[in-house]
């Protein structure tokens, strides 16, 4: 078996990354319009042009969010067909994967095994999944938004790495600043991680370079760090931003209290989110510190685990100067942190130990078991929400077409037996409540009068087989 693995290592690398992707197609096509979806679809669609959907965005920039890039996606995502945001977020995640591969160091070329870890850890640990992989806003702002900085970081990290190889040093210094500005400008906290990562790298590359008598400071890292700088700087300023945090920040503690308050509250956080990743990055320290990798100063100055947890640990706990905020907000973070977790994976060395190469191999199998059974639970749960949620919209449309229709209707709510991570639809479902913000979503979208929603079962006593009229 290990023959045939190192004979078609490119091969069986390729074979899996594509599994992958068609795993992560299957979900996207099984995730129609949640939440704010439909009140961005209602705005894309009144506009007539480019031009038209640029000023909506510049409104929002001045009245609700200073994300100008994650948001302007959402516009074009959900301006055309779903099936082409499908196909495009599929790539997302799978570059999303590259890019967590590529920036792990002293591993094999094709390695399968770490490509697995990657793969592995992006289902077990990502943050709100369903919100954050598969909603189109969520996607957007979250997955896209963190393979635009951590491409950035990608390419500073080669161009470092790679200084003699630059034949147009004026070229890529102007290419690197307006991709930072893009990377700066995709959300707050994991935009700063990436800018904090460029800073680590570029610091480690010019001490090195100090001690050699070398060149230390090149064009492109003076132009890297002002276009992430200018991005964050354009995206925190908005006006909307401001707007947003009074409204959030609305009958929470303020000052030191304030402060001291949302430090616990980010603490008691990443402890729901990360704990199992925490501990693991704990024991691959451990065993790096044992196998003396991390013994000298300039071991661990230029450690990438240490780096990547540094960074994450700063995109978490920024987050505890801004006011109430969701778990997805840590996406970021935890992609930062698993990187930090994978590296240590790659970089102990398991050649001489047998049980330590046994556990490196059973865990990639177990986890392997764990996603097998997982993601077929979450494949009925996903595609019963789809099938219910579809026939809502069956029912809206009826009302809708039918000439003795009121413009009133109501539908069953979805399933809590049903619920799964990899779906926004219970965080996101319509209530019994006319004035709901969900409802008055879906009615501005199908340009109905009125939508309600009454949990299943009653729903079926009053209104069954007749699309949401009395019997």
């Amino acid at each position: 078996m290990t023959q045939f693995l190192e004979k078609y290592r490119k091969q069986v690398f390729i074979l899996i990354l594509g599994i992958a992707l068609i795993m992560i197609y299957v979900y996207n096509l099984l995730t129609p319009y949640w939440s704010d979806d439909y009140i961005y679809a209602f705005e894309a669609r009144q506009a007539a042009s480019l031009w038209d959907l640029i000023k909506q965005q510049y409104g929002e920039y001045l009245s609700n969010s200073g994300r100008i890039i994650g948001q302007f996606n959402i516009r074009l995502s959900l301006l055309g067909s779903k099936n082409i945001f499908n196909v495009i977020n599929t790539g997302m995640f799978g570059a999303l994967v590259l890019l967590m591969y590529g920036n792990i160091r002293r591993k094999k070329k094709y390695d399968i095994l770490m490509l697995l870890f990657v793969l592995l850890f992006l289902w077990r640990y990502t943050v709100d999944f369903g919100q954050t992989m598969l909603w189109i806003c969520g996607s957007c702002n979250y997955l896209w938004g963190s393979v635009f900085i951590l491409g950035f970081v990608t390419l500073c990290r080669h161009l470092l790495e790679n200084t003699d190889k630059i034949k147009h040093p004026l070229l890529a210094a102007t290419g690197v600043f307006f991709f930072g500005v893009l990377a700066g400008w995709c959300n707050e906290n994991t935009s700063g991680g990436g800018l904090l990562l460029v800073l680590l790298f570029a610091a480690n590359d010019i001490w090195d370079r100090k001690k050699k008598g070398e060149k230390t400071i090149h064009p492109f890292m003076i132009t890297a760090v002002a276009g992430m700088c200018c991005g964050i700087l354009g995206m925190i300023s908005a006006p909307g931003v401001r707007n947003r945090s009074e409204t959030m920040s609305a009958g929470e503690y303020t000052g030191l209290v304030g402060l001291l308050s949302r430090i616990y509250k980010t603490t008691m956080t990443i402890r729901e989110l990360f704990f199992e990743l925490l501990i693991l990055f704990i024991i691959v320290v451990t065993f790096l510190v044992l196998q003396q990798k991390l013994k000298e100063w300039k071991q661990i100055r230029r450690n990438e685990s240490i780096l990547f947890f540094l960074s994450a640990a700063a995109t978490a706990y920024v987050l505890a100067i801004i006011p109430t905020t969701a778990d997805r907000a840590f996406f970021g973070a935890g992609v930062f942190l698993m990187i930090a977790v994978l590296q240590g994976i790659a970089d102990i060395d398991v050649e001489k130990e047998t049980v330590l190469r046994g556990v490196k191999y059973a865990s990639a199998g177990i986890l392997c078991l764990w996603l097998f059974f997982t993601y077929m639970d979450g494949l009925i749960n996903v595609a019963r929400i789809y099938r219910e949620e579809t026939e809502r919209i069956e029912m809206i449309k009826a009302d809708k077409a039918d000439p003795n229709g009121d413009g009133i209707v109501i539908v069953p709510k979805l399933r809590e037996e049903f619920a799964t991570p990899f779906s926004n639809g219970h965080l996101s479902d319509m209530e019994n409540d006319k004035n709901f913000w969900i409802n008055t979503f879906y009615e501005l979208y199908y340009d109905v009068g009125n939508i309600t929603a009454i949990p299943r079962d009653e729903w079926e006593v009053l209104y069954a087989d007749t699309f949401g009229q009395p019997k």
